[in-house]
């Protein structure tokens, strides 16, 4: 890394998403395990993650945008991508060519589908999707009937799936869970009864998967605990999760400053005392937000140092008092140093946010350095 000159780079475990998509099939018990890799395999990178899912048993991943999904397609990733939103009409053709499994619900993209895939001679197998109350995508229960008869009478597609999204499974034992899985039964039950015999049902993402069995169905969707990050506070599962992503740096400056001297924009902190303050090429640019400014801690050396004053785009400062340092140490921001790991879930309770935002914020300019790597 430092010979290519990057400061500041994301080290990926794939020996750990492995590991984890084998605790996810454990509690899965049965179902299948859809690894989920959109937004950049929340910040660890694709096609390499996408592929350590796999080897750990992933039987198919998921994806946001059709771009996701060909990315993975030109990375010659065969296993069936599914696509979580209806795209732009332009997006069909490229969805139908390059076979990834379509999420429906409106009856636009549905025909603009069917008349693609007659177009091309193919049968799409397609994912309906219901709305079973966080009301962000997906068929209103009132309208599942006259959808599913509108869906079988199109050339060209087949409904291989249906699906719906939990709002607040990251809560333990939240009653609207319940409703939302009685009424996606009630709404199965209703599907079964037209005659179509669906092949997959799947409603479960990470925190049902390792909490809500009877959200299992045929596939649980596992994005967050995939990379070994807890879907929500307060949950207690069996699995043992290992967290992929490590966030490192290597200090670029050293210098002694004196008490009473003020660091960064907005000269936002003052050294107590005489002290040693490093500098680390990482910034608000690289993922690293700015509300962590007086407000988060770093490793170095296995050692917890504060951040020093105002978060920049690409450096931030950490008086580090009378501990040494040298130019081109590493500075850990996210992972383990010695005995002591700076945690997502910890730099999120530190500015209000989930771990997930920790992670998929890590930008493209950032390098990751895959560990454990398997052809």
């Amino acid at each position: 890394i430092q010979q290519r000159g990057h400061p500041v780079w994301a080290e990926i475990d794939l020996e750990a998403v492995r590991h984890n998509i084998r605790e996810l099939q454990k509690a899965a018990a049965g179902a299948e395990v859809m690894g989920v890799v959109k937004g950049y395999a929340y910040g660890h990178g694709n096609p390499a993650t996408a592929r350590a899912m796999l080897q750990g048993g992933a039987t198919r991943l998921g994806v946001a945008r059709v771009a996701e999904g060909l990315h993975l397609r030109e990375s010659q990733i065969t296993a069936p991508i599914h696509v979580f939103t209806e795209p732009p009409e332009q997006a069909v053709e490229l969805l139908v060519q390059h076979d990834l499994t379509p999420t429906v619900y409106t009856e636009t993209f549905a025909r603009a589908l069917s008349e693609c895939a007659v177009a091309a001679g193919r049968v799409v197998p397609v994912h309906v999707k219901l709305d079973t109350g966080m009301h962000r995508v997906g068929l209103m229960a009132r309208d599942v009937s006259d959808a599913i008869a509108t869906l079988r009478s199109l050339p060209g597609i087949e409904i291989e799936g249906v699906w719906s999204h939990l709002a607040v499974a990251d809560v333990h034992d939240h009653p609207f869970t319940r409703k939302q899985l009685e009424l996606f039964d009630e709404l199965l039950g209703q599907i079964a009864r037209t005659g179509l015999q669906v092949r997959y049902r799947h409603i479960a993402n990470s925190a049902a998967a390792l909490t809500i069995p009877e959200s299992h169905y045929d596939i649980v969707r596992c994005g967050i605990a995939s990379y070994g990050l807890t879907p929500g506070e307060g949950l207690v599962f069996d699995a043992q999760l290992h967290p992929a992503m490590a966030l490192r740096a290597r200090v670029t400056m050293v210098k002694r400053v004196a008490a009473g001297e003020r660091l960064s924009y907005g000269l936002r902190y003052e050294l107590p005392q005489p002290g040693n303050v490093i500098t680390v090429p990482a910034g608000y640019a690289d993922g690293y937000d700015r509300r962590l400014s007086n407000n988060a801690d770093v490793l170095l050396d296995g050692h917890r140092h504060h951040v020093s004053g105002t978060v920049c785009m690409d450096q931030f400062m950490v008086d580090i008092g009378d501990a040494s340092a040298e130019i081109g140490d590493v500075v850990t921001l996210v992972g383990r140093d010695g005995s002591d790991a700076i945690t997502a879930e910890e730099l999120a309770a530190n500015v209000g946010t989930i771990n997930y935002e920790i992670t998929s914020r890590v930008p493209s300019r950032v390098p990751r350095v895959y560990l454990g790597e398997q052809p």
